[in-house]
């Protein structure tokens, strides 16, 4: 029993942790949101988030390695449901967070995947139009020659 107490408040723990960590990715995913346009702090909060994504692993495999110990091998809702009323309620907000933060995280990062696209859309318009070029490169009447080349996409 003393070892399944010790397994459990580990396991506690290291739930906590994740949502710690999902907590710090989501903050810097809204930082990132506010300074979408300064590449070099784009940079640096991409650095922080590696460096969370990479603690959130190593926490990701003892989580793993304390529930294959907790739960012998059953699938979570059942682990759960075995459970006592007081453990349930004890893990029961943690896994709720867990699932929210995950969920906000997805949503979030396809939003900033977003914003970077448009941002480097914007950034290729903008060369364009330093450039002189005004048109597809590809695109020229037959027998004018060679249009110009580009090494910039011109999506807009």
């Amino acid at each position: 029993v003393g070892i399944k107490m010790t397994v459990w408040a580990d396991l506690l723990a290291i739930l906590r942790a994740e949502n710690e960590i999902l907590s710090s990715l989501l903050a810097l995913g809204e930082e990132k949101q506010e300074k979408i346009n300064d590449a070099d702090e784009v940079i640096r909060i991409a650095s922080d988030e590696q460096e969370l994504v990479d603690r959130l692993a190593v926490v990701e495999q003892e989580r793993a390695v304390l529930y294959d110990v907790i739960a012998a091998g059953r699938e979570l809702e059942e682990w759960l449901a075995s459970l006592s009323q007081e453990q349930q309620a004890e893990i029961g907000p943690i896994i709720v967070e867990l699932a929210e933060n995950l969920a906000a995280l997805r949503s979030q990062n396809k939003l900033n995947q977003e914003l970077l696209i448009q941002s480097l859309s914007y950034v290729q318009f903008s060369l364009n139009l330093l450039t002189g070029e005004e048109g597809p490169s590809t695109y020229a009447r037959e027998g004018t020659g060679a249009a110009r080349t580009s090494i910039f996409d011109r999506k807009v």
